[in-house]
C-alpha cells in the first residue's frame, strides 16, 4: 500500500489483532472523518485500502464526506476512476466528464497519471503529464548541476567535510544517476593509493628486498637454513607473541618465500592488518585472482572500516591489470589521478601501463 506509514501500520495493527475489514473500515474512516484537513498521503492510503477490500461504497461515502467538510485540499481523481472502473468494467462517460472537468479546475492531482485508461480518454492528461514529467527532469538537472558544481569546488579547496556532505547529498537524491555513482567510485578510489601505502609502511621491515639465484650453492643454503629457523621462531611465537609471526611473514615475502608466508598468514591471529598483508602477498606472488578473491572478501567482511574500500580500489586495479584487463585497470587508476593529481604513485604507475 502506498501513502502514510502510519496509516499502513495501523491497519496492520489492527490485522493482527484479529479485527475483521469491516471493522478495521469502520475503524479507520470514525478517525480520519473527524480531521478537518487530510493530506494527499492519508487520502491515498485510505483509497487504495478500501478499493483493495472493495468497499465502494465506503469509498464514495469517505469522498462525500470529506468533499462536504472540505477536508480534501487534492481531489484523487485517479482513484475515483479507479473505483468506477471496478464497478463498472469501464469508466462511465458521466464520470469521464466529471474527471475531467474536475482536473481542469485541479490539474497537480498525480492519482489521475496512474490510471491508463484516462491517458486513452483525456489526451490533455498526458501531454500534462508529459510537461510534468520535462518540467520535473529539468529541475532534477538544475539541482544535480548546482551539487557537481559545490562538490567540484570543495575538492578545489580541499574542504573534505563539506566534500563528504554534498556528495552524499548527491548520493541521497540520485541514488540510480550514472554521473554521480562515478563521482561516488572516483570519491572512494582517490584515497586508495595513500592508504595502501600507509598500510605497506606500517607493516613492511626495514630488510631489502632479496633476490635468489638458483645457480648459487650459498645462496640455497642460506635460504634452506632460513626457513627452518622462521619455522622454529613460529612455534614458539604461537604461543608467547602470536603477532609477531606478521613479522616472520613479512621477512619471507621479502626473500620471495611465498608459499611459506601463506603457511605463517595461516598461523597468524586473524587481524585487519593481517587480511591486508595476505592482499599483498597474493599480489607480489602474481595470484590475481586469488587476490580479487580476497577483496571481495575483505569488503564483504570489513564495512566498517572505510579505509579498505579505499585500498581495495588500488588491489584490484593491480589485479586487473594482472590478468590482462589492462583497460580496466587503468580506468581505475585514472579516477585516483584524476580526483588527487597529487598522487605521483598513481601517474608513474598510470604511464607504465599506458606505454608497456
Amino acid at each position: 500500500m502506498a501513502g502514510n506509514n502510519n496509516l499502513e501500520l495501523e491497519i496492520h495493527s489492527l490485522f493482527i489483532e484479529g479485527s475483521t475489514p469491516d471493522h478495521i473500515c469502520n475503524e479507520i474512516l470514525s478517525k480520519y472523518e473527524k480531521n478537518d484537513i487530510l493530506s494527499p498521503a492519508e487520502v491515498e492510503s485510505i483509497s487504495h485500502f478500501l478499493i483493495t477490500l472493495g468497499r465502494f461504497d465506503l469509498l464514495f461515502k469517505f469522498y462525500l464526506s470529506a468533499v462536504r467538510r472540505n477536508a480534501i485540499g487534492i481531489f484523487p481523481w485517479g482513484f475515483f476512476a479507479w473505483a468506477a472502473k471496478e464497478i463498472y468494467g469501464n469508466i462511465p462517460d458521466d464520470v469521464v466528464d466529471l474527471i475531467d472537468f474536475g482536473l481542469q479546475e485541479q490539474s497537480t492531482d498525480k492519482t489521475a497519471h496512474k490510471v491508463s485508461e484516462l491517458h486513452e480518454i483525456l489526451p490533455q492528461l498526458a501531454i500534462r503529464e508529459k510537461s510534468v514529467r520535462q518540467q520535473f527532469e529539468i529541475d532534477q538537472l538544475q539541482i544535480k548541476t548546482k551539487l557537481i558544481s559545490q562538490l567540484n569546488h570543495n575538492r578545489l579547496y580541499q574542504l573534505h567535510e563539506q566534500e563528504e556532505q554534498t556528495l552524499l547529498q548527491l548520493i541521497r537524491n540520485f541514488p540510480n544517476d550514472m554521473e554521480v555513482r562515478l563521482l561516488h567510485q572516483a570519491h572512494l578510489e582517490k584515497k586508495s593509493d595513500e592508504i595502501l601505502s600507509r598500510i605497506r609502511s606500517q607493516r613492511r621491515s626495514s630488510i631489502p628486498q632479496f633476490t635468489r639465484d638458483p645457480q648459487n650453492a650459498e645462496t640455497s643454503e642460506f635460504i634452506e637454513k632460513l626457513q627452518v629457523q622462521v619455522k622454529t621462531l613460529a612455534q614458539h611465537y604461537k604461543t608467547t607473541a602470536p603477532e609477531q609471526i606478521y613479522n616472520l611473514a613479512i621477512l619471507c615475502m621479502s626473500f620471495e618465500l611465498f608459499d611459506l608466508s601463506f603457511e605463517l598468514l595461516a598461523e597468524a591471529p586473524e587481524t585487519f592488518a593481517g587480511e591486508w598483508l595476505k592482499a599483498e602477498l597474493l599480489m607480489e606472488s602474481g595470484r590475481y585472482l586469488d587476490l580479487l578473491k580476497h577483496v571481495e572478501t575483505i569488503e564483504n567482511k570489513m564495512t566498517t572500516t572505510p579505509e579498505s574500500t579505499y585500498g581495495a580500489i588500488y588491489l584490484k586495479a593491480q589485479a586487473y591489470y594482472g590478468l590482462g584487463q589492462r583497460e580496466i585497470a587503468i580506468q581505475m587508476l585514472e579516477s585516483l589521478a584524476h580526483t588527487r593529481p597529487s598522487y605521483r604513485s598513481t601517474e608513474a604507475l598510470l604511464h607504465q601501463w599506458r606505454n608497456f
